[in-house]
């Protein structure tokens, strides 16, 4: 399912953002994620279970069913263009998994070794 979280991690960080991750493929720690807005906030772990229930305190203080309302309205707001970039994506991962270095990439990770690519 990568391709899917291409469509997925450009929605929500940006297409410049998301194509620097994917395509470098570095790791990155939860600053770096935070920076990028895929995370709100990042906590201490000694820290996070106070983080936990005041966030659900807060949550808790308003209306159910204008926090249900918010969540539907954020969810159909992009739904269109994230299921049509969906189904891009499965087309695209289908295809990837049929061509050489996909194979060779998978026997390298099962092997344990570093990928020799074909171009």
């Amino acid at each position: 399912m990568p391709a899917v979280v291409s469509a997925y991690l450009a929605l929500q960080i940006g297409d410049k953002q998301a194509r620097n991750l994917l395509l470098t493929g570095r790791v990155f720690d939860a600053a770096e994620a935070h920076r990028l807005g895929l995370v709100i906030e990042v906590v201490p772990p000694d820290a996070l279970e106070e983080r936990v229930y005041a966030l659900a305190h807060l949550l808790a203080e308003n209306s159910p069913e204008s926090l249900a309302a918010t969540k539907r309205l954020l969810a159909a707001q992009n739904k269109t263009w994230l299921d049509m970039a969906i189904a891009l994506a499965m087309d695209a991962n289908a295809q990837a998994r049929e061509t050489a270095d996909f194979k060779e990439g998978l026997a390298a990770f099962l092997e344990k070794r570093k990928p020799v690519w074909s171009s």
